[in-house]
C-alpha cells in the first residue's frame, strides 16, 4: 500500500498527520512479524531500500571487496572488535559500502531520516526532493551476538558462497536486531537488514508500505521532532548514551536457528510457502475482467513454486552443500507435502484446474541418487 503526506494534509502538526497516516498503512498490514521503518531523504524509486555496497561495486567481478574494506578498518583501528560482523556495523555507520541496511523499531526516527540527510552533508540539501518512510513487516529476527549470525556472515564473506553465488539465495534477507555494542543503533533504535548475493533486490512487496512526504514539509518535520521528541543531528548520532531498550519483550522473536545451509534452504521453503499464499489472497480479492485474465493470475500463483524448484534442483548439486541423504530426503519431503496441500487446495476451488501436480513437485529417490552419483 502507498501512501502520501502532503501539505493539504496538515491541520496543526505535520507530526500528528503523519502518525494518521501511518496508522493508516499498519491497518493493511498482516504484522504477524516484526515491523520496522525505514526512512530515505530522497525517493530513490529503482534503488531504494538497497544496501550501498550493491551500488557502488559489481561483486560478480569485483572480488574479495567487502573483507578487504574490513580489514583495512580492523588494520586502521577504525572498529575495536575484532569479529567481522561487528566490523561491518561500524563500516555501515562510518559511511563505509556493506550489505546491511538500516531500518528502526521507531516510525518517528525513520521521518527523521526521511527529513534529514547524513551527518556528512548539509541539513537542508534535499529540502526540495520529495522523500520516502518505509514500513516493513518481516516474519522472523535474529540476533546479532549470535555465533550463527557470525557464521552466516562470515560465510557470505567468500566470494565463492553459495549464498552469493546460487540463484536460490539471490534474493534472501535476514532481520538482525539492535546491537548492544554500536552506540548509534541503540540511540536510532535500530536493527540491521542482511542482504544475501551478489546484486541489488527489492525486498517483497507484500511485506512492505510507503509513505511519500511532500519536499516543502521537512523543515517543519524536523523542527517538531527536535522540540516535542528531542530527536535530531545531536542525539541521532551520539558519542556516548546509556540509553537502555527492552530486550525482554523480544525474546520470543529471536530466532536461534544455527547456521547451515540446509537450514537455510528450509527458511526458503518457509518463506515460499508465505509468498504462495499471499498470492493466493491476493488472486480471491482480484477483479479480473476476463476469465483468461482470472486464469493467467490463477497459474501466477504457481510461478515461485517452479522457479523455487528449479534453483533448488540446481543449487543442490553444488559439492559446497554436503548434505546428507537422510536431511536430503527430509528437506524434499517437506517441500513436497507444502506443494501438494497447496495444489490441493487450490485445483478446481475456483472452477479453474491447477497446473499438473507432477510438474511441481521433486522426485525425491530420483534426485537422491543423482546427488549422490555426481
Amino acid at each position: 500500500m502507498e501512501l502520501s503526506l502532503n501539505k493539504e494534509d496538515i491541520r496543526d502538526s505535520v507530526i500528528s498527520a503523519y502518525i494518521s497516516k501511518i496508522y493508516e498503512l499498519k491497518s493493511n498490514m498482516d504484522e504477524t512479524g516484526i515491523l520496522v521503518y525505514r526512512g530515505e531523504a530522497q525517493n530513490f524509486k529503482n534503488s531504494a531500500c538497497q544496501p550501498n555496497i550493491f551500488r557502488k561495486f559489481n561483486l560478480d567481478v569485483e572480488k574479495n571487496v567487502e573483507i578487504n574494506i574490513l580489514n583495512t578498518m580492523l588494520s586502521n583501528k577504525y572498529a575495536i572488535d575484532s569479529s567481522y560482523f561487528e566490523t561491518a556495523i561500524e563500516a555501515q555507520h562510518g559511511g563505509f559500502p556493506s550489505r546491511l541496511l538500516d531500518v528502526t523499531y521507531n516510525a518517528l526516527i525513520a521521518l527523521f531520516f526521511a527529513a534529514t540527510p547524513h551527518y556528512t552533508e548539509k541539513e537542508d540539501s534535499y529540502d526540495e526532493e520529495s522523500s520516502v518512510v518505509y514500513l516493513f513487516d518481516i516474519p522472523k529476527m535474529y540476533s546479532p551476538a549470535s555465533s550463527d549470525v557470525r557464521s552466516l556472515y562470515d560465510n557470505l564473506l567468500k566470494d565463492d558462497s553459495p549464498l552469493r553465488t546460487e540463484n536460490l539465495f539471490s534474493n534472501t534477507y535476514k532481520l538482525l536486531d539492535h546491537s548492544s555494542q554500536n552506540d548509534r543503533i541503540i540511540a536510532q533504535q535500530g536493527a540491521l537488514i542482511l542482504f544475501y548475493g551478489n546484486k541489488p533486490f527489492s525486498l517483497p512487496k507484500r511485506i512492505q508500505s510507503k509513505l511519500t512526504i511532500c519536499a516543502t514539509l521537512k523543515k517543519q518535520i524536523r523542527e517538531e521532532l527536535s522540540s516535542l521528541f528531542n530527536i535530531n543531528m545531536g542525539t541521532m548520532y551520539p558519542e556516548m548514551t546509556n540509553n537502555v531498550t527492552n530486550i525482554l519483550s523480544k525474546i520470543k522473536n529471536i530466532n536461534a536457528m544455527p547456521f547451515s545451509y540446509i537450514n537455510e534452504i528450509k527458511l526458503l521453503i518457509i518463506e515460499l510457502k508465505i509468498e504462495c499464499e499471499h498470492r493466493k489472497e491476493v488472486f480471491k480479492n482480484y477483479q479480473a475482467s476476463s476469465s483468461i485474465e482470472k486464469v493467467k493470475i490463477f497459474d501466477g500463483i504457481f510461478d515461485p513454486i517452479n522457479i523455487f524448484k528449479n534453483a533448488l534442483i540446481l543449487a543442490l548439486k553444488n559439492p559446497k552443500f554436503k548434505i546428507e541423504r537422510k536431511e536430503l530426503n527430509s528437506l524434499l519431503k517437506d517441500y513436497n507435502l507444502y506443494v501438494s496441500n497447496l495444489h490441493t487446495y487450490l485445483d478446481n476451488r475456483f472452477e479453474i484446474q491447477a497446473p499438473s501436480i507432477h510438474n511441481l513437485l521433486i522426485d525425491i529417490e530420483k534426485h537422491a541418487e543423482a546427488t549422490e552419483n555426481d
